[in-house]
């Protein structure tokens, strides 16, 4: 049975206006894929700035992105060490080869020193960035390496929606980014995500992959290999509402965020370089020396109600992955020993945020 906090680790922000556009969906008898998931794209291309494909999930986003790039069985994926699971199941699915790259422990994000290291030894397909909490990677140094040995750059933003690099959007960048809308994100379809690309060809393919990859000329002609990942009406009317409130939902975010910093004591916490202007802070993490201490505050806080967490496994850990049991990367094995979660959603209380510092701390 799973344990109902008093405080819980995410919880969506739904109010009025998202329940009465999907009374407004459902009595226009269309609840499929429709008008109003086109309208939801649209309106995420113009936050963006950039060509918009809504899916089911990012997980299904990053499929659509790496079928569109035609990673085929055998190619190489490089994969940060330590993210969600997703990140590497998606790509190992379709039959690549997952090679896992430790972490900067201060960022929690990719280290570009080992992942040059590793292109230095192996023929990289592709490499999957991922925004860790939101925080994003360093774009600019990721597209050169990208460049300069020629492989596939995906970054995986599935936490990161809002989040800037240098004053702009992640999504709005050269490479495919995917991101997720999942009920534990800032802004929620209950399940659902999309993929964005400058590129128009590519956006076309996604398009698609994610319809059984049928062409929009015939009804039963289908020119690429593709499957169903499409959401629904109902799914993308949540999202329109959402996304009108995000700003106001990483602007809380952000404030709690601070009041964490600055209030909790003897607990480290995720770096933010120069070049992020916007973390979007879908994740709040706390670092301490050991794994006993992470373990104690842990357990202090579910027996306070306040549903705190250990952080993801390594991937090379991952008994899913028992290929990669004897690859190395300990920064990301010392992290998962030190980092814990905190709550962190946009309706959370100040009284909330009180009670959480107080217990940490204490």
């Amino acid at each position: 049975m799973i344990k109902k906090f008093k405080i819980p680790m995410s919880k969506p922000d739904f109010g009025n206006e998202e329940r009465n556009a999907l009374l407004k969906v459902f009595d226009s008898g269309w609840l499929s894929q429709g008008k109003v998931t086109n309208q939801f794209e649209d309106n995420l291309a113009q936050y963006i700035s950039s060509n918009c494909v809504v899916v089911n999930n990012g997980s299904s986003a990053l499929i659509c992105a790496l079928l569109a790039h035609g990673i085929k069985p055998g190619d190489k994926i490089a994969v940060p060490a330590f993210t969600f699971i997703a990140t590497a199941t998606s790509a190992k699915i379709l039959g690549a080869e997952i090679i896992p790259i430790d972490i900067d422990p201060n960022t929690l994000n990719m280290s570009i020193k080992d992942l040059e290291k590793t292109t230095n030894l192996h023929k990289i397909k592709a490499v999957i960035i991922v925004d860790v909490g939101g925080l994003p990677v360093d774009i600019e140094a990721f597209s050169e390496l990208a460049n300069k040995h020629n492989f596939i750059l995906i970054e995986d933003a599935a936490e990161a929606l809002g989040s800037e690099f240098k004053g702009k959007k992640l999504g709005s960048f050269n490479h495919i980014s995917t991101f997720s809308f999942h009920i534990a994100k800032p802004i929620t379809t209950i399940e659902g995500g999309c993929v964005m690309s400058k590129n128009k060809k590519m956006i076309k393919k996604i398009e698609q992959i994610k319809d059984h990859g049928r062409t929009n000329n015939e009804r039963y002609v289908h020119d690429i290999f593709g499957t169903n990942f499409r959401i629904t009406d109902l799914q993308s009317a949540l999202g329109i509402q959402q996304l009108e409130k995000i700003e106001k939902f990483i602007d809380k975010r952000n404030k709690v965020a601070l009041r964490y910093r600055k209030e909790i004591k003897n607990v480290q916490f995720q770096k933010i370089p120069d070049f992020v202007s916007k973390h979007a802070y879908m994740l709040f993490f706390g670092k301490v020396d050991s794994e006993n201490k992470r373990d104690e505050i842990i357990e202090k806080c579910i027996k306070n109600g306040i549903d705190c967490r250990k952080t993801w496994i390594p991937i090379s850990n991952q008994k899913c992955f028992p290929e990669l049991k004897n690859i190395k990367c300990p920064n990301a094995e010392k992290i998962f020993k030190q980092l814990f979660t905190i709550p962190i959603f946009n309706s959370i209380s100040d009284k909330d945020v009180d009670y959480i510092i107080k217990t940490v701390n204490s």
